[in-house]
């Protein structure tokens, strides 16, 4: 039973959408995750600690590039069996595509963080602290969205804004 759980398990990992599943989420998460470890290493004065904080930060956020290959790849399959839906699956399809330019940012200043020193680091890492925060926000409504598309019972229950 382990071994048949296993191969579905890696038959999943291969298929678009289950992948796309796995990495939508780690813009979030995983960004979250580092800012803590890159805090934690900041308040220590652990060198090594924020370079791989800083590290994990830009591969987090360059995680973006393959999970919008994989929806492209998808984008089709969702469109037909969510044939309702197919215009706003195409708009946040489009609104992710048009914002990934706001992870490749946080990358960039990750790197220069990284590799920066003196005053350009010390620009850099305030840079990555705020730009972090920014794009764990940016992701939260990104992710939001895309649940008022595939989950519309979230939309029916929200609680109105006054």
């Amino acid at each position: 039973m382990l071994i048949n759980n296993l191969e579905i398990l890696i038959q999943r990992l291969i298929d678009p959408e289950f992948a796309h599943l796995l990495l939508q989420p780690l813009p979030f998460y995983g960004l979250l995750g580092g800012l803590l470890f890159f805090l934690v290493g900041h308040y220590w004065s652990q060198p090594k600690c924020r370079a791989v904080a800083l590290i994990f930060i830009a591969v987090c956020s360059l995680s973006v590039v393959p999970d919008l290959e994989l929806c492209k790849k998808n984008l089709g399959v969702e469109k037909l069996n969510r044939s309702g839906d197919a215009k706003l699956i195409q708009e946040q399809y489009q609104r992710r595509v048009d914002s990934k330019w706001v992870y490749y940012a946080l990358a960039i200043c990750a790197v220069a963080a990284l590799i920066g020193g003196g005053k350009l680091g010390a620009i850099a890492h305030i840079a990555v602290m705020a730009g972090t925060v920014l794009v764990i926000l940016f992701s939260a409504w990104l992710l939001m969205k895309e649940a008022e598309i595939y989950h519309p019972t979230i939309v029916k229950h929200a609680i109105p804004i006054r």
